[in-house]
């Protein structure tokens, strides 16, 4: 459908060309113009269902009605140029289709992104290094953020989360999985203001150490 849009737009600049049927011509430029900017929108969409595909997050897509709204649309536009309820039906078609394929595409994304991230073992960022903790946070962020895209899922989200996602799985890999009370001192210590010296216990400091999170923590004098 798309090549036959090409070459209705190019017989319609031949007329104007000519001088002959100029409003004809601006006519088909203009609905040929409109046609190629829905199938430009449905082709993204196709990109996407083929990446999902690719990441077992989909299944292949039912593209039939493509071939079906094509061959109708090259039927009707085989001689001259065809009429203003041609082109608009065309589009329609071109628009269902292509609403149908995003909202496959975002809800096989949502599961698939969801499915991804709670895979993760994110209960270990805490007891990352104070730097390496910094980048876990922020990949968390752009993780969620890449998974709930506003407007539904593009291929840069997808590049974005698969990348984000390989990176944070790396930085977690073989770390231990924390107790309760591990995590739950590692927030206590977090907090502003930190609590002091004289707040912290032997068995804090035991606990700290076991997991070797004492190389992580400093400690400053306040006062005089």
């Amino acid at each position: 459908m798309y090549d036959k849009a090409v070459q209705l737009q190019n017989r319609a600049r031949l007329i104007a060309a000519g001088a002959v049927g100029e409003k004809e011509a601006a006519r088909v430029l203009g609905r040929t113009k409109e046609l190629r900017a829905s199938l430009v929108d449905l082709g993204n969409q196709v990109e996407i269902s083929r990446t999902l595909e690719g990441l077992e997050a989909a299944h292949r897509p039912d593209l039939s009605s493509i071939d079906t709204a094509r061959t109708a649309f090259m039927r009707k536009a085989a001689n001259g140029l065809p009429s203003d309820t041609v082109f608009n039906t065309a589009r329609k078609k071109v628009q269902e289709i292509t609403d149908r394929l995003k909202a496959d595409n975002n809800a096989a994304w949502s599961a698939w992104a969801a499915a991804q991230t709670a895979d993760l073992p994110l209960a270990r960022i805490p007891t990352l290094a104070a730097n390496e903790r910094v980048k876990a946070r922020s990949r968390q962020v752009e993780l969620q953020q890449a998974a709930n895209r506003k407007g539904g899922v593009t291929k840069a989200d997808i590049t974005l989360f698969t990348s984000t996602y390989a990176a944070l799985a790396e930085s977690l890999h073989g770390k231990s999985e924390p107790p309760r009370e591990l995590l739950d001192l590692l927030e206590r210590l977090e907090k502003r203001p930190g609590p002091t010296l004289h707040d912290v216990t032997d068995e804090d400091i035991a606990l700290l150490r076991e997991f070797e999170m004492d190389l992580h923590i400093t400690l400053q004098r306040t006062g005089t």
